[in-house]
């Protein structure tokens, strides 16, 4: 398929390119995760080309600059100074005409596999996967088989997700539980694949741990976008039943870009008495201080309502830190309880104040790490994906 030559990976090592694919995520929504797939590929024989928005100025590029093509969101930077609801109108506009670029782009790279690795307006996009299957084999990555989690999003957004899952030749998911609520939903098994998520690593050097001593509080820390569906406020209320039995044996970071109201969680904070145990690190941080933060982070918290695979999961996996997670999605096939953490059923305050207060007094070392697959085999199993091949799940085959 395509062109056959060679490219090498930044250590240097030469990869034969049997086979080009035109991969689509037209925010960036996944930005590491893309980068790491690229590297995946290459590593067996696939050519990724990006159809994507220009970087933004603020951002790093972390994918390579040869394989970019920004046909999406060109200004879309410029639509600030515009009401809500013109500005909607006006990215509506350029997402169809991403898409209309989309496709002479896979003409002009002589692509066979276009990999759309999210739809952001299903309806259109539904139709223009609908016309690329006429010229090239169509495979869509369902991140999430709950729409964005269960997030309040627009009508264009929600109506007709599962649209583009029943148009495409094939769907990759990243867990056996994504892939048995899609057959629950109606869809076909047999086009159905379960490519697990890779390891998303830290982009700076890792610091020493600061030293602490024996009676030192352990730190909890909740990280990364901090929206409904992650279960902050249900974290906030396991802390109001054990504040007093935990105070001065642990603390608790918040750390990352709220995308929500969180007047009521600063209010429940005070309200509980709980502003000496929780230290709210509010806005985006950069990659340093990230890395100071994992690094001297105890436990990780995952109070999440809902999820299929959780990019902060795959990036905190390397430091080996305890994890106290709800029974949902990535974490139901990574923790081995009571060996790298805690499974605790959502939205059950009580049992992650449990799960808390037991690791703060026991204070539990990893013992069994989490069987994350390397990117080299993701890039070997998507590649059969973009082949028609069958591909045999741990408990099942979902075949195209």
């Amino acid at each position: 398929m395509g062109a056959v030559n060679t490219a090498r990976s930044p250590m240097g090592t030469r990869w034969e390119i049997v086979m080009k694919v035109i991969l689509v995520d037209p925010s960036r929504f996944t930005a590491p995760y893309d980068a790491e797939l690229s590297e995946g590929l290459a590593s067996a024989g696939v050519k990724a080309i990006w159809a994507t928005r220009p970087v933004r100025a603020q951002e790093a590029e972390l994918l390579p600059p040869s394989a970019i093509r920004g046909i999406f969101y060109r200004n879309s930077d410029n639509l600030d100074k515009y009401g809500s609801r013109v500005r909607s109108v006006m990215k509506g506009i350029s997402h169809l005409a991403g898409l209309l670029s989309l496709a002479r782009l896979a003409a002009s790279e002589d692509a066979k596999v276009i990999h759309f690795q999210w739809s952001v307006l299903p309806i259109f996009d539904a139709i223009a996967m609908s016309v690329l299957r006429l010229r090239y084999r169509v495979i869509l990555t369902a991140h999430d088989t709950v729409p964005y989690n269960g997030e309040k999003i627009s009508f264009l957004q929600n109506f007709g997700f599962d649209l583009p899952i029943r148009i495409v030749d094939g769907v990759i998911v990243h867990t056996e539980a994504a892939a048995a609520r899609l057959v629950e939903r109606g869809h076909k098994p047999r086009k159905i694949v379960v490519v697990p998520h890779g390891p998303l690593p830290l982009g700076v050097d890792i610091p020493a741990p600061k030293i602490s001593n024996e009676g030192d509080p352990w730190t909890f820390t909740l990280f990364g976008q901090i929206k409904p569906y992650k279960g902050l406020d249900i974290l906030i209320k396991a802390l109001s039943l054990i504040r007093d039995e935990i105070r001065g044996k642990a603390k608790f970071i918040i750390a990352g870009a709220a995308h929500m109201d969180m007047t009521p969680i600063i209010d429940d904070i005070a309200a509980y008495g709980l502003s000496d145990l929780v230290d709210l690190r509010l806005g985006r941080l950069s990659e340093e201080e990230v890395a100071e933060l994992f690094v001297n982070t105890d436990c990780f918290l995952f109070p999440y309502r809902q999820i299929d695979a959780s990019g902060v999961f795959f990036l905190v996996s390397p430091f080996k830190k305890w994890v106290i997670a709800s029974d949902v999605g990535v974490f139901q096939e990574q923790i081995k309880n009571e060996c790298n953490g805690t499974i605790v059923q959502p939205e059950n305050p009580s049992q992650l104040a449990d799960a808390i207060l037991q690791a703060a007094k026991e204070r539990p070392s990893v013992s069994a790490e989490s069987e994350i697959v390397p990117w080299k085999d993701i890039g070997i199993l998507t590649k059969e994906v973009y082949s028609g091949k069958k591909h045999n799940n741990k408990d099942h085959n979902h075949d195209l």
